[in-house]
């Protein structure tokens, strides 16, 4: 299960987007509605927006909620009354635990996707005409959606899933979901820091270790394939340095000087191998100050 957030301005637009009954690929169908008038789309634009304008000062009062949940599940959110009230009663519960009470909403239901799926419209302008807080929603949210697929009994994505659909990525990104995958691959097959490098070597990855100037202690990691090159933090919070430590162990100087590594410096000067990165044998080389990474020059 996952929930997508985003803050809208305007109720109309989101509104006939959500319970749009006349698109037939989505074939919408408004499951559960809470304090406003359901005549039509219009009607219930106007009722959230009659409320809202209690505080006329908040610019963004609409939240957009798509819960999501995978293909796996589809048996068990059927095209029926049972489907639909189970949905509903997720999207109800998401909503209680993530502080949304006393205010106006609507839960729709899409069949544009393989996976089951619902929309959800509310107010953030709540019935005593409070602001319903959305401080950290995305982080509570994942709590949330995690919580409630375990209680549930839903389908939980493996850390590593490759499920993913391709085909929607673009190049850069597939890249980037390639390496990620391969690298967490490597981990989970690692039990040691030399594990670890030989797993890498194997898929063609290469590290870099950087190292802090003033203290010369390693403080980061960064991987390279298929000519992307990432901080393992960037990646994964599992592949950040400090994380690889805490799993594999300490890393020993000799497990440094792999001919299939590139040592930096965090502040030194440098000349550049073939994959952008200083090598540690040039770092005394002297050199201009200038920035490792140059920022691109907009034409104006």
């Amino acid at each position: 299960m996952i929930a997508n957030i985003k803050t809208r301005v305007d109720f109309g637009g989101i509104v006939n987007y959500a319970n749009d009954q006349k698109n037939k690929k989505k074939s919408a169908t408004l499951l559960a509605h809470e304090g406003v008038c359901t005549v039509s789309n219009k009607t219930i634009a106007d009722s959230f927006q009659i409320q809202a304008s209690m505080r006329p000062k908040v610019k963004s009062p609409v939240k957009h909620v798509s819960l999501a949940f995978s293909p796996q599940d589809a048996a068990r959110f059927p095209n029926d009354e049972k489907g639909d009230a189970l949905m509903v009663e997720i999207a109800r519960k998401w909503m209680e635990r993530m502080g949304i009470r006393n205010t106006q909403y609507i839960i729709a239901r899409h069949y544009d996707t393989q996976h089951p799926h619902c929309h959800l419209v509310f107010n953030r302008i709540d019935n005593d005409g409070n602001l319903i807080s959305d401080s950290n929603e995305r982080i509570r949210s994942t709590k949330v959606c995690r919580a409630l697929t375990e209680e549930y009994g839903l389908y939980l994505a493996p850390k590593n899933s490759k499920a993913r659909n391709k085909n929607r990525l673009r190049p850069h990104q597939l890249r980037k979901l390639n390496l990620r995958s391969a690298t967490l691959d490597a981990l989970a097959e690692s039990h040691s820091w030399k594990d670890f490098l030989s797993a890498l070597k194997v898929r063609n990855i290469d590290i870099r270790f950087n190292r802090n100037q003033a203290s010369d202690k390693v403080h980061g990691i960064s991987f390279s394939q298929d000519g992307i090159s990432l901080a393992g933090s960037t990646l994964d919070r599992d592949l950040s340095f400090n994380s690889l430590c805490t799993t594999l162990g300490n890393l020993t100087e000799e497990l440094l000087l792999q001919p299939h590594q590139a040592i930096t410096s965090s502040a030194a000067g440098g000349t550049s191998n073939s994959l952008g990165w200083r090598d540690e044998k040039d770092k005394n080389i002297p050199k201009k100050n200038e920035p490792f990474y140059k920022p691109f020059k907009r034409r104006r």
